[in-house]
Order: structure tokens, then sequence, then C-alpha cells
């Protein structure tokens, strides 16, 4: 189990929601379906890397505060949560 903050505990949501967007509408800006964003920001889906650069540009976070959440998230549950393809993960 995550061991952050109750505020915290889903990082990528803290982002998007800091940012303005409900998972609603982030997902309808990336052309994904709402359940395929509810599985990347609880890490049960991997993030693919053009997934990943369109929720650092839509929500105006630089790519490396994305990655090192990601890879945060990656460390705290054990899972690989960024890339489908082997040269897009992120170790």
């Amino acid at each position: 189990m995550p061991r952050w903050p109750r505020e915290d505990k889903n990082p990528l949501g803290k982002i998007r929601t800091d940012a303005g967007y409900s998972r609603e509408k982030a997902a309808a800006s990336m052309n994904i379906s709402l359940s395929t964003m509810i599985r990347y920001e609880t890490g049960v889906t991997d993030i693919p890397i053009g997934i990943a650069e369109a929720m650092s540009a839509i929500y105006k976070v630089p790519f490396d505060t994305l990655r090192n959440t990601i890879k945060e998230m990656k460390r705290e549950k054990g899972i690989n949560i960024l890339g489908h393809h082997r040269e897009a993960k992120i170790s």
C-alpha cells in the first residue's frame, strides 16, 4: 500500500486536479475512455509514453515532473506503470 498522505493517495490525480481537470475532461482531452484514465491513475494499467507526454502537455507540467511521479508510484506500488513498449519504459 502506498505511503502517501491521504490527500496525495493518487499523485497523478493530484497533478490533474491541480491543473483544473476532472478525470472526464482529461480523458476526453487525451481521447481515451474514463475507465482507461482511472486505470492509468491508479496504476492498474501501464501508461504508454505518448499518453504520459499528452498528460504533461495538457496539465502543463514538465515531463520530468510527471515521469518522477510515475517512477515514485512504480516504486511505492512495486509495479510497472509507464510504457507498453520496451523502449518507452522508465527505469
